[in-house]
């Protein structure tokens, strides 16, 4: 359904020469149905990827296909109309809403825009509907955003990417801005609404509780890149690449006693992508590392089915002794 191909972005520096690369050569896909969870520190390159993917900004090289459309080639009206197809909720449930503008008026705009549910008496049936659909009281169509909670806003956000009945949505840290308490009533609606309205989902997020609750595929990025990839239990129960073995160990267990001990830690920041690392990007702070991740950038490889690492160390591990 959704392909990104050797997507690649770069930012001027600003008042010098140089370029900052926030992307490097990424690839995926998502099926029909299917949720794909994007691991990764801040400053990994997850929601430049997430921008790229919905056309909010467009790859210094690459493509982006949806259904066999490359959207890095429309623009105006077709562009419009595929982005009917793919949506983004924002992390932040209270920017993403215009304060000056009551809450049917926010979903009201939306249906006008894409001409949908006729007039208006046809899009204030199809505003009641939509917040009923993500378990809003359709009264609250006469609230302004501030006098929401947050876990309501991001509610009538979901609802919002719902009007135009897209096939993907792009969630970019969907409850990271939410209570605690909230979190998990908002992550158990996007599960049902995948469900009922055989959605995909690329979920994005810093937290791996919350990837490992919600996907059917992970991939763990550093530093613009996707340095793990695969079936979600694949990947973060049997972990090869050390980063994403260092990002299940920082995990909170309820009893630290039952803890497994942490196979590799991580120390420091992830490097300025104006100055990446030469070689393996993570070989700084890698405890595995070698002389080769010094010098030579490791291939996303096949370690087993359904599963792919860019990793020197692990790649030769899994290749039997001639």
């Amino acid at each position: 359904m959704l392909r990104a191909t050797n997507l690649t972005k770069q930012y001027p520096v600003r008042g010098g020469d140089g370029v900052v690369q926030a992307l490097a050569g990424v690839s995926l896909e998502l099926a029909e149905g299917e949720t794909l969870g994007i691991v990764g520190e801040s400053g990994s390159g997850k929601s430049t990827l997430a921008k790229l993917l919905v056309r909010l900004e467009d790859p210094t090289s690459g493509t982006v296909e949806l259904d066999g459309v490359d959207l890095t080639t429309l623009r105006g009206g077709a562009l419009r109309e595929q982005r009917r197809r793919i949506q983004m909720l924002f992390q932040d449930p209270y920017s993403s809403l215009n304060p000056r503008q009551r809450i049917g008026a926010i979903l009201g705009e939306v249906l006008a825009v894409h001409r949908l549910a006729g007039d208006a008496r046809g899009r204030q049936r199809r505003v009641g509907e939509l917040l009923d659909l993500v378990g809003l009281d359709p009264r609250l169509t006469q609230r302004y955003p501030h006098e929401l909670s947050g876990g309501q806003r991001q509610r009538v956000g979901i609802a919002r990417a719902l009007a135009v009945e897209p096939k993907v949505l792009l969630l970019d840290e969907p409850v990271s801005a939410l209570d605690v308490s909230v979190r998990a009533e908002i992550m158990n609606l996007l599960d049902d609404l995948r469900r009922d309205l055989r959605l995909a989902y690329v979920f994005i997020s810093h937290d791996v509780s919350m990837v490992r609750h919600i996907s059917d595929r992970v991939a763990v990025m550093y530093l613009g890149r996707i340095v793990e990839q695969g079936d979600w239990k694949s990947v973060l129960d049997d972990s090869a690449h050390p980063y994403t073995v260092a990002l299940g160990a920082a995990v909170p267990v309820p009893d630290p006693s039952l803890a497994e001990p942490i196979q590799a830690t991580v120390v420091g920041e992830v490097p300025d992508p104006a100055n990446p690392p030469s070689g393996c990007p993570f070989h700084p702070r890698c405890p595995l590392a070698e002389d080769v991740c010094l010098s030579t950038d490791p291939k996303l490889l096949p370690l087993r089915p359904n599963h792919n690492v860019a990793c020197h160390v692990a790649i030769r591990a899994a290749v039997p002794a001639a």
